[in-house]
């Protein structure tokens, strides 16, 4: 087909992605030239459907299937992108395929289609000022009119269907149409609605115009340096909101990672929990954006903000939902990992075990917990964060699913793709080099023992089979190591737990004073139960995934002819009671160490200080002039006559008495 104006398809370039863009009553439908994916979002704009509508049937039957996210950039390149066919079964099944047939049926030549016209919302944008010598901010007349057209720009991109990562079908309505997930830098629309104001009303406006400024030249492209928030007028109010979204001052300085900002207004009284339209205070906000993971600000602003990391917004999504709904765009699963660390640590911080726990297995009005969400993203990382801070995996949501339904589901799609697919499938040559995977040839090419076993036990007639297998155990493999550093990490973060609560313990007990605080004492102790249970946890799994590997090792150590399994042959008795024997061990010593492992993590968490035990033991003895052996059963009398003294070393000593215990 010719390319030009004669058939409506024009050349583009967005974002640095050149496209194919076909105008449809004023409707700009893209398609990539170079993998020739089309915007789905456009698609259903041709077919008129409102805002709402769009983001259900995205995420209903799109975004089920192969689809790329696009956030960031340019405004109109953003959505969600298809391959051509589903594009094309998208637009007939919405009755708009005549209408978008010239853009699926052309065929690239020699010569490029014409450039596209520039749209309105391309101008090209000012140059921003160079950095003013005074420490004040600009007028807020001067700075607007500086960055108006960028900021136009900016609400733009923020306003189109997919430039923020919509939820799934079952959390579909967290945010306002206008205000979904994202990983932009820049919060939502500032625009407001202007009517009869009042000189009052004028002040504020004025002043929130000028913060809205502030925001948009210390987080532009090209940031204005040297330049501080404007002062609020006298009598402004702290927790009125700046823009049609209801946001206030410490929304947006909590999104833009602003901790002077944040600091200031909490400091003169403003309601961390404010809702804005959507109910979501300042902290949940936070955790929706990019700002604090980049800035690495989100453990202070938590301390700031802490007493409202409890807090649900009208769809009873807590902090965890948001931060796990954001996974569905790849670009921000490191982000959302590290938001879900600090966030978890700090809500086993000010939480009692029953609080942490019933906050992480919190659910949705659609019944989802943050490990439903983690799970339906593939956010393995997010998973296992979860699950390694006990969040519970058979909680039904209102479809009945559960998350362990979910993962297991996700690991059967991934195994059967690996299984059936040709090699063809995987973009690989007649050469049999699979993207992504080990080249076939030497075994030394491939990762695990397991892989190149079976990689070296076909010959040339099942090749294909045997590298499709190779693959799958290559694929396990990395996944189980992963699981297994995972482990070890959340092992150790429980650890450093622990010891936090032993030097609480210790303080409590040496800090001089006759008080006792039973309430402290019994939270000490809660806490200490759920890091027992957590390291129990983690142990199994570490030990899971080891003995996973030598049975692995044993297994790929036997000769093939131990695979095959003898047609028509059946076990004699003999085989079968040795079969049952073994089995009826195998229990049992499933069993002890089932109970091993409770009884060194029980000691572990008594253990105190044990490594040195003796050596503190004998220094004790030593002062005190006592025989060693008598040392444990003497600590209370030691303990109770050092309170008395009010003797610095004494106190010392009475903490290392109580240590060794």
């Amino acid at each position: 087909m010719a390319p030009g104006g004669s058939n409506g398809i024009y050349s583009a370039t967005y974002s640095g992605v050149p496209v194919f863009e076909f105008n449809v009553e004023g409707n700009h439908v893209m398609r990539r030239r170079h993998d020739h994916y089309i915007n789905a979002t456009h698609i259903l704009k041709v077919a008129e459907y409102d805002k709402p509508a769009r983001t259900r049937i995205l995420e209903r039957e799109v975004q089920k299937g192969v689809h790329e996210k696009i956030q960031g950039g340019y405004g109109k390149y953003q959505g969600t992108w298809v391959p051509l066919r589903d594009g094309r079964t998208l637009a007939d099944r919405n009755g708009v395929l005549d209408k978008l047939r010239p853009i699926f049926d052309y065929v690239p030549g020699d010569i490029s289609p014409p450039q596209a016209p520039k749209h309105t919302t391309n101008s090209n944008k000012p140059r921003l000022p160079k950095a003013p010598n005074v420490k004040k901010i600009p007028t807020a007349a001067h700075a607007y009119s500086q960055i108006s057209e960028d900021f136009d720009n900016i609400s733009a991109q923020l306003h189109d269907d997919d430039s923020l990562d919509n939820s799934t079908v079952a959390s579909a309505s967290y945010m306002e149409e206008d205000d979904r997930y994202g990983g932009h830098r820049y919060p939502p629309s500032r625009k407001r609605k202007r009517g009869q104001e009042n000189g009052h009303d004028q002040q504020h406006m004025i002043y929130a115009d000028a913060l809205l400024d502030y925001f948009m030249l210390s987080a532009s492209d090209a940031p204005v340096m040297h330049i501080s928030p404007p002062e609020p007028p006298g009598n402004f109010e702290v927790d009125r909101p700046i823009d049609d979204q209801k946001h206030t001052a410490l929304h947006w300085g909590a999104a833009m990672g602003d901790l002077d900002v944040v600091r200031y207004f909490v400091e003169r009284g403003a309601d961390s929990m404010a809702p804005n339209k959507s109910g979501e205070t300042p902290l949940v906000r936070a955790v929706l954006f990019t700002n604090n993971y980049e800035k690495d600000t989100m453990g202070k602003l938590v301390n700031i903000l802490s007493s409202t990391i409890r807090a649900c917004d009208k769809h009873k999504a807590s902090i965890l939902h948001h931060i796990v709904m954001s996974t569905n765009s790849l670009t921000k699963k490191k982000c959302a990992r590290y938001y879900l660390d600090v966030v978890l640590n700090k809500i086993a911080e000010v939480s009692t075990p029953q609080d942490f726990r019933s906050l992480i297995d919190h659910q949705d009005v659609n019944g989802d917990t943050a490990l439903h969400i983690a799970a339906r993203h593939n956010a393995k990382k997010c998973v296992r964060a979860l699950q390694g801070r006990g969040a519970r995996g058979s909680i039904p949501n209102a479809n009945g699913e559960t998350a362990d339904h979910i993962l297991q589901s996700s690991r059967s799609v991934r195994n059967d793709y690996i299984s059936s697919s040709p090699q063809a499938d995987f973009g690989a040559p007649n050469d049999h080099e699979i993207v992504g995977a080990p080249k076939p040839g030497p075994a030394t090419h491939y990762h695990s023992q397991s892989a190149q076993s079976f990689s070296q036990s076909f010959g040339s007639v099942t090749q294909d089979k045997g590298l499709q297998l190779a693959l799958a155990l290559e694929s396990e493999a990395r996944e189980k190591e992963e699981d297994l550093t995972e482990g070890q990490r959340l092992q150790l973060q429980v650890e450093n737990e622990r010891q936090q609560v032993r030097r609480a313990t210790y303080k409590h007990f040496t800090d001089g004073t006759d008080r006792y605080d039973e309430d402290e004492e019994q939270r000490l102790r809660e806490e200490q139960e759920r890091l027992q249970v957590e390291s129990a946890s983690l142990s199994e799994q570490l030990q899971h995934k080891e003995l996973h590997h030598v049975v692995r090792s044993e297994e790929q150590s036997l000769p093939p002819s131990a695979h095959r399994k003898s047609n028509g042959a059946s076990s004699d008795e003999k085989e079968l009671e040795e079969q049952r024997n073994a089995a009826l061990e195998l229990a049992e010593e499933q069993r002890k160490r089932r109970k091993l492992t409770t009884a060194v993590v029980a000691a572990q968490g008594a253990a105190g200080m044990s490594q040195h035990g003796e050596k503190l033991k004998r220094l004790v003895s030593t002062t005190c002039g006592v025989p060693v052996d008598e040392v444990s059963s003497l600590t209370p009398d030691l303990l109770e006559e050092l309170q008395e003294s009010k003797v610095e070393i004494g106190s010392e000593m009475g903490a290392t008495a109580v240590a060794v215990a």
